[in-house]
């Protein structure tokens, strides 16, 4: 069983794993919880008690100077006491031609990390040094790990979430692997989004090459449980035998072999490129290298999301000017 054995019992393990975290010590699960309740009315409302308690608690305690916490999260609070949290909105979002637009206002607060690096090759050594994913500090935000399909999983909550019930997975993590795709990963995410159409509808997963969006060089994908089709899916594009061409060069296979080759091939030739894993299909876009071209700001740290047609901003102003000539504009400059 990968998680839970259906999507009833998923989103109540979901809730409970994040009220659990909750600790008033513990400025990062906060801020975790509290960017993971803004995702629909359903958590928000489960989990919006508990946040406005603990809030109190750990806002005493900060002033006071008596909580230790890493940089990123000392910085994120600070900005958290300036808001009035139950001002702050569930996500909702806009169509404007094919293109979806979601406003999340907790995403203005996440530290950028390496998604803002500049590099010059997808293929870089793992660091352990640097932000991994075997942190001990990390371990309360696991949501579930066990073995699965011949690995040691590990699923973590995204701490600033963009997709919904957005999951870190984390094959094999014991393995130190740096985030480069090798074949038995592309066949586990493959294989893995077959077997769980049934068990979680709208079960996909999303990957970041190095250079295109990945902001941990620890190898992992991104989870997601949405059953609206992304742009991307649309049968209307060329790639899809339809007219309309798609700001991107995308590749849409529907066998793990085809699409494993046309991945291989960009990887040794040092592009960089996103993933999408949805159903029985394999969506391959390559892109240019994040960095060397000036996008909007909206679009900075482009992933996955952004190239399947999903944009996610975090200023409400973005949010309400935004169209679709803007969209299309700025995804056809990442075009490689």
């Amino acid at each position: 069983m990968f998680i839970a054995k259906d999507l009833n019992q998923f989103k109540t393990l979901f809730v409970s794993q994040l009220k659990n975290m909750l600790s008033d010590d513990e400025l990062g699960a906060f801020i975790l919880v509290l960017a993971n309740s803004h995702q629909d009315t359903f958590l928000n409302m489960a989990l919006k008690e508990d946040l406005g308690k603990m809030f109190v608690a750990l806002k005493e305690k900060f002033l006071a100077g008596k909580l230790k916490a890493t940089q990123d999260d000392i910085d994120v609070f600070r900005q958290l006491l300036d808001l009035d949290l139950g001002g702050v909105p569930v996500w909702h979002s806009k169509k404007t031609g094919d293109w979806e637009i979601v406003y999340n206002a907790m995403r203005k607060l996440r530290p950028a990390r390496s998604s803002s690096e500049i590099l010059s090759s997808i293929k870089q050594p793992y660091d352990a040094t640097g932000f991994h994913f075997n942190r001990p500090f990390l371990k309360p935000e696991i949501l579930w790990e066990g073995e699965h399909n011949g690995f040691n999983s590990r699923v973590l909550f995204n701490k600033f979430p963009f997709s919904d019930y957005h999951l870190l997975i984390v094959p094999a993590p014991e393995k130190n692997c740096s985030q480069l795709l090798t074949q038995e990963m592309h066949q586990y995410a493959f294989s893995l989004v077959k077997e769980m159409i049934d068990v979680f509808p709208g079960f996909g997963i999303g990957f970041n090459s190095l250079a295109a969006g990945a902001s941990v060089n620890h190898f992992h994908f991104q989870g997601f449980v949405r059953e609206q089709a992304f742009s991307i899916e649309k049968s209307c594009w060329s790639f899809k035998s339809g007219s309309v061409d798609y700001p991107l060069h995308v590749k849409c296979f529907s066998d793990e072999q085809g699409s494993w080759e046309y991945i291989e091939a960009l990887t040794e030739k040092d592009i960089a490129f996103n993933c999408l894993y949805r159903g029985d299909a394999c969506y391959v876009v390559p892109r240019k290298y994040q960095g060397t071209i000036t996008l909007p700001d909206w679009l900075s740290g482009a992933g996955w999301l952004d190239v399947a047609g999903s944009i996610t901003v975090s200023d409400e102003n973005t949010f309400c000017s935004i169209d679709k000539d803007a969209v299309e504009n700025a995804l056809a400059l990442l075009s490689e």
